[in-house]
């Protein structure tokens, strides 16, 4: 029998609902990513590649979408790139640039992983209509925090 996921006093507004869903996503997909020996970060820099045009994308572009620093995704590629999951090859329009690709057990390895988080999706219940609701808050809530200003930190 599970225990009963921890009360946290104070965090009945939508901030403290929004850190308790993050960090329960989060046990989710390290759980999940783990079975595969694969850290989330890593995962995600594979899944991106992955739905790119050919299996392929430029460093850059990996860092904009992951909001990743080019240092931090440099670490980040040379794992992948060291464990067979990804290949860096000269960019055909620019040789002073490289493009990233994903190899075939990268591929495996990125659908695997997919395919458990689909898995573990659909054992929630979550009927039709609730999940086309969810989608649509979910979406909303995260579009308004994309786009809303950063907390400005108060003289102290």
């Amino acid at each position: 029998m599970s225990a009963a996921p921890p009360q946290w006093p104070g965090t009945d507004g939508l901030l403290g609902h929004i850190v308790r869903l993050d960090i329960a996503v989060q046990r989710v997909l390290e759980s999940i990513a783990a079975r595969s020996d694969i850290s989330v970060a890593d995962y995600l820099v594979l899944g991106v590649v992955r739905r790119s045009p050919d299996h392929r994308s430029a460093p850059s572009v990996l860092c904009e979408v992951l909001g990743r620093t080019s240092g931090g995704m440099s670490l980040a590629l040379d794992r992948l790139e060291r464990a067979g999951l990804v290949r860096r090859l000269p960019d055909p329009s620019d040789r002073r640039r490289v493009i990233i690709e994903a190899t075939a057990d990268g591929l495996a390895l990125a659908r695997r992983v997919n395919a458990d988080l689909h898995d573990w999706e659909e054992s929630l219940g979550v009927t039709g209509s609730e999940q086309s609701e969810l989608v649509s808050a979910l979406g909303r809530l995260t579009e308004m925090i994309g786009t809303a200003d950063a907390p400005v930190a108060r003289a102290g």
